[in-house]
């Protein structure tokens, strides 16, 4: 019988095998890679919609329960914050010169484009405060479904009550309680039924409070009043309807009635101008600006808020552990990876009350 010689692998066949082996471990890793990235991609996308769900809802159940009243005093107010010294619990990043931009980058504050998605609201967004009815039982005084005043401010604050934690944009709302409490600290009641800053600057509503319920929760909400996560701008649309359609009148420059609208501009005049503010309130329009202290009857909310690989980059950028590259400056980085680990989301808000 013939003898059968020892089967063996040559070094050129080896070599083949550990190169096709290795080809096929690389095309492995960069699909497991790919899957990976999309699945990240994805729920980030699913995190941040759902922060945003979160937000619009209570932002469109406090709306379609705002309340007006023809009595001269302001029932709904909109500023764009100039600066981050509002609430005074705005927490600065640890590397100054990669914070958000201030409101003179022009990716910061921009009013003056008809897109949501383009449409820049200043480095603190906007201050929305208003008189909404909170319904309850009735079944006491403390029960009553009556009006309050509520608020909304995006600060970059602690995530826990520890000073060492890590820091977010969150998105506040605070609520001040409907009338006194029993140790005697005022509610709405008390202090009025007007939000107009320069002619109220006694009232409880311009006095700093962070105590859950008090008036000056409008402009210091408790830190356990934060709505949502990573929220990094926040901005408001107000509309009319006129003629079939809807007229924008915040942010909008000043016209005469029934001349064409046209958007707000970039500005940083302080006091807020004409464009950066919106006081609504029933006393007789001026006929240079018909529209600026108009009662709206839709409003448009948008919400720019940073996925969960946003939020970790943002904080790391503002740190100093990630560097702007090189011929980048850190104004326009910041903004670089804000854009492209956020979603933009927006919602229309039909007001039912009108005033009277």
């Amino acid at each position: 019988m013939e003898r059968r010689e020892n089967a063996s692998f040559t070094l050129l066949e080896l070599l083949a095998a550990a190169v096709l082996t290795a080809l096929l471990a690389a095309l492995v890793l960069a699909a497991v890679s790919g899957v990976m990235n999309h699945w990240n991609r994805l729920t980030g996308r699913l995190g941040a919609a759902a922060q945003a769900r979160l937000a619009l809802d209570q932002l469109a159940q406090d709306l379609e329960g705002a309340i007006f009243r023809a009595d001269g005093n302001v029932w709904l107010a909109v500023t764009v914050l100039p600066d981050t010294g509002l609430s005074g619990q705005w927490k600065a990043a640890a590397v100054t010169a990669q914070a958000k931009p201030g409101n003179t980058h022009p990716l910061t504050l921009n009013l003056a484009t008809p897109s949501p998605e383009a449409t820049r609201f200043g480095v603190a967004g906007v201050w929305l405060r208003f008189f909404t009815t909170k319904p309850d039982t009735n079944a006491s005084v403390a029960d009553l479904s009556a009006p309050v005043a509520v608020g909304y401010q995006i600060i970059r604050q602690n995530v826990t009550s520890s000073p060492t934690s890590e820091q977010r944009y969150m998105l506040f709302r605070a609520e001040v309680r409907r009338t006194r409490t029993a140790g005697g600290a005022p509610g709405t009641f008390e202090a009025g039924y007007n939000l107009d800053p320069a002619a109220t600057p006694e009232t409880p509503y311009m006095t700093p409070n962070g105590t859950a319920g008090d008036p000056g929760n409008l402009l210091r909400p408790p830190l356990g009043a934060a709505l949502a996560d990573n929220v990094i701008d926040f901005g408001i649309r107000l509309y009319r309807r006129e003629g079939g359609d809807l007229r924008l009148i915040f942010p909008a420059r000043p016209a005469v009635f029934g001349a064409s609208p046209a958007n707000g501009v970039l500005t940083n005049a302080v006091p807020p101008s004409a464009e950066t503010q919106h006081l609504a309130c029933g006393t007789t329009p001026a006929a240079s600006d018909y529209y600026r202290q108009a009662f709206p009857e839709v409003v448009e909310v948008m919400l720019r808020v940073l996925t969960d690989e946003g939020a970790r980059l943002i904080a790391a950028f503002e740190a100093g552990r990630l560097q702007a590259p090189a011929g980048v400056t850190p104004a326009d980085y910041w903004w670089t990876l804000a854009e492209a680990h956020s979603e933009v989301f927006t919602r229309h808000i039909v007001l039912p009350s009108r005033p009277w």
